[in-house]
């Protein structure tokens, strides 16, 4: 665990604030409940993944497991898998936990181009985070509670170069529907935030994004999303995916 500093300075950030800290004062759980809200980051700390930790009032911060360096698969990934999900939910019931991974750096490369071992740290790795991620979210989310899953997604005319990208994507909100599905019967809605932060092409093809702010900014765009999904007025919302993306499609 990490008692203070820079969140740059972590792999992953599970950051804990209060409903006021976000301008939400309902309280999902019922009168008396203990109320707080849980950020989980998945994947190297960023600058955009602090930003967004610092929207939400951080408060406290704990590291995740990073890419075993071994050649062995992933059955070697249980341990530290495990043992951070562990710490994960040892933590107090959260009425809202947003678990949001940005990758340290994209870069573009033919799928044609990705050999086994790249595929796997890049792919089989984060899905396995990704994996591990919701199932402690589930965990530690109160009855009645909120998860939102944000994740980037480049557009499909911006997908050239990405496939590592949309594979991790598409998998994490098939994960979301499917964990909405399960959790359902205790009153947990789990959406999903799709961003195109870091994904744009330096030139964009077909018509522009509807709106001039594209691709939006992590303390706004991509903050007001995750607060709309976290807030009692979505208590009808579930399996949703909403892309914070400015319009593009």
């Amino acid at each position: 665990m990490v008692a203070g500093g820079s969140l740059l300075n972590v792999l992953c950030l599970l950051t804990l604030v209060s409903l006021s800290a976000l301008g939400l004062n309902g309280a999902v759980a019922g009168p008396g409940a203990h109320v707080e809200r849980a950020v989980l980051c998945i994947g190297e700390a960023t600058p955009a993944a602090s930003t967004l930790a610092r929207s939400v009032g951080a408060t406290w911060t704990a590291t995740a497991p990073a890419f075993p360096p071994t050649a062995d698969w992933a059955w070697t990934w249980r341990p530290p898998l495990d043992r951070w999900r562990a710490e994960v939910v040892a933590g107090p019931p959260a009425d809202g936990v947003v678990v949001c991974t940005w990758p340290p750096a994209v870069t573009t490369a033919p799928m044609v181009d990705l050999g086994p071992e790249e595929w796997r740290e890049r792919v089989e790795w984060p899905l396995a985070l990704w994996f591990t991620a919701l199932v402690a979210a589930a965990e530690r989310c109160a009855e009645g509670g909120s998860i939102v899953a944000v994740v980037e997604q480049p557009s499909a005319v911006d997908a050239a170069g990405q496939a590592a990208v949309v594979a991790v994507a598409d998998g994490m909100v098939a994960l979301v529907r499917s964990l909405a599905a399960s959790e359902g019967p205790r009153r947990v809605r789990v959406n999903a935030v799709t961003t195109e932060l870091f994904t744009v092409p330096e030139v964009l093809t077909g018509a522009p994004p509807p709106l001039a702010s594209f691709p939006g900014r992590v303390d706004v765009e991509v903050a007001g999303a995750v607060r709309m999904l976290l807030s009692p007025d979505s208590v009808g919302v579930t399996g949703t995916v909403v892309r914070a993306a400015g319009g593009r499609p």
